[in-house]
């Protein structure tokens, strides 16, 4: 590598790499130039960021519809999300239906998976296990994309799966979360007056 500036080349060359934590320098000044970290002196280091993600609640939207179903009292069992459209409507094969979980407090059951897809029927099965005995809300969101002929629809649902304080674990129930997509008619359609 030849570095050079007008009156030659320079004993020190520095540099920056792009979206990293250190700045480096090339030492010419040796026989073999030597690739080095910058030493900073009175400033602390840029922390490392944490690699385990970090999720951020998400908020459902004012437009979301939000059914509570029990939870019970069992330890572990599953939860089936088990949505239907209407006659004359079917799922987005292109906009695939979604969802997502939290859980509050944090730490207190464990639902799985936290995120994924439906499947083109409108399904998925959840697996819960209680982490603790204490009370806890576990919430699906779930958005929704239709279809009406040719025209996409989206609604968003949320359940609200308030899972009482352990009791038993001998019972693993199964908890389906139904729910019938009720699309909404446009209010501002024009009525022409029969004649």
């Amino acid at each position: 590598m030849e570095l050079s500036e007008p009156s030659g080349i320079v004993e020190e060359s520095f540099y920056c790499r792009y979206k990293q934590q250190c700045d480096q320098y090339l030492d010419l000044d040796k026989e073999e130039p030597e690739l080095l970290t910058l030493e900073l002196k009175g400033v602390r280091p840029p922390t490392p960021k944490s690699r385990s993600l970090k999720r951020l609640r998400r908020r459902s939207s004012a437009d979301t519809e939000t059914i509570t179903v029990d939870g019970g009292s069992s330890k572990k069992g599953n939860l089936y999300l088990k949505i239907s459209v209407p006659q004359g409507y079917h799922f987005s094969k292109e906009a695939r239906s979604k969802f997502n979980v939290e859980t509050e407090p944090e730490n207190q059951v464990s639902i799985d998976p936290v995120d994924g897809y439906l499947s083109p029927e409108g399904t998925t099965t959840l697996h819960f296990r209680r982490l603790t005995p204490s009370a806890s809300v576990g919430e699906l969101i779930a958005r929704l994309h239709f279809l009406e002929d040719e025209v996409c629809l989206y609604q968003s649902v949320a359940f609200q799966v308030p899972f009482r304080e352990v009791t038993s674990d001998s019972s693993l129930p199964d908890i389906t979360l139904p729910y019938l997509v009720k699309p909404k008619t446009s209010s501002g359609s024009l009525q022409l007056p029969v004649r």
